[in-house]
């Protein structure tokens, strides 16, 4: 691609879709031999990755994503004009209702927050105005204080306690709570451990060990039965002759 173009675009205009090689040039000095590509070779290789694209989403004509899209951004665009989805402020309301499930892991949690968060992020030239309806005119980007903030809510949605636990263990570091995330996933079972035992950590615990635990079936016996008691023989009457 070329180095003026957005990132995940691949055609600045769709007039540019339908020329030879979608306008995409090869690679000059100041790229490494290595590295460097054709014009035809780009084009190929895009073909194949917008053709695997059009496989996963069937009910989108082929031509639309392999001929005529100019992004990422065109593809969704045609995924929700065919399905009807509609960008609204309120959806991301129902960031609230995201609850943790205990048959799940901790980081299968965080991968429903991240894309829930991303998914909602505003872009340039959407419907969506922002304080006294100024027109977004740059897409938004995952800024290092809402990974923290997303990594927050996932502790706090696995237990409640355990942010403050993870304050007072990892508060003296100068780094991000996302750069921590990996270092405190790896220590789940030991911080669970340290929070007062109730019923639901130890279910948590059992979730952060990275496997699922299912109800045990209750085991039942059959009651004993009742034992007739010991009955003397009655004695054989004598008979007279």
């Amino acid at each position: 691609m070329n180095s003026s173009r957005a990132p995940n675009q691949w055609s600045p205009t769709k007039s540019e879709t339908t020329s030879p090689r979608r306008g995409l040039t090869s690679d000059g000095e100041h790229v490494s031999t290595f590295r460097q590509r054709t014009a035809n070779q780009k084009n190929v290789h895009q073909e194949l990755m917008l053709g695997q694209v059009a496989n996963f989403c069937s009910v989108i004509s082929s031509n639309t994503i392999v001929k005529n899209s100019t992004s990422v951004k065109s593809i969704w665009q045609a995924i929700r004009a065919h399905y009807g989805f509609q960008s609204t402020a309120a959806h991301f309301l129902d960031f609230a209702s995201i609850k943790f499930d205990v048959y799940e892991s901790p980081e299968d949690l965080f991968q429903r927050l991240m894309p829930f968060i991303e998914d909602n992020f505003l872009i340039s030239n959407s419907s969506i105005t922002h304080h006294g309806g100024d027109v977004i005119t740059v897409d938004e980007e995952l800024s290092p204080t809402l990974e923290d903030l997303v990594v927050s809510t996932r502790l706090s949605l696995i237990q409640h306690d355990l942010p403050s636990l993870i304050k007072q263990r990892y508060g003296t570091r100068s780094r991000t709570l996302a750069s921590l995330k990996p270092e405190i996933s790896q220590a789940s079972d030991s911080l669970l451990a340290e929070i007062p035992y109730t019923a639901d950590s130890k279910v948590l615990r059992t979730a952060a060990a990275g496997f699922r635990q299912f109800p045990l079936r209750p085991s039942y016996k059959s009651p004993p039965q009742p034992q007739a008691p010991n009955k003397r023989p009655k004695p054989f009457p004598l008979q007279s002759r």
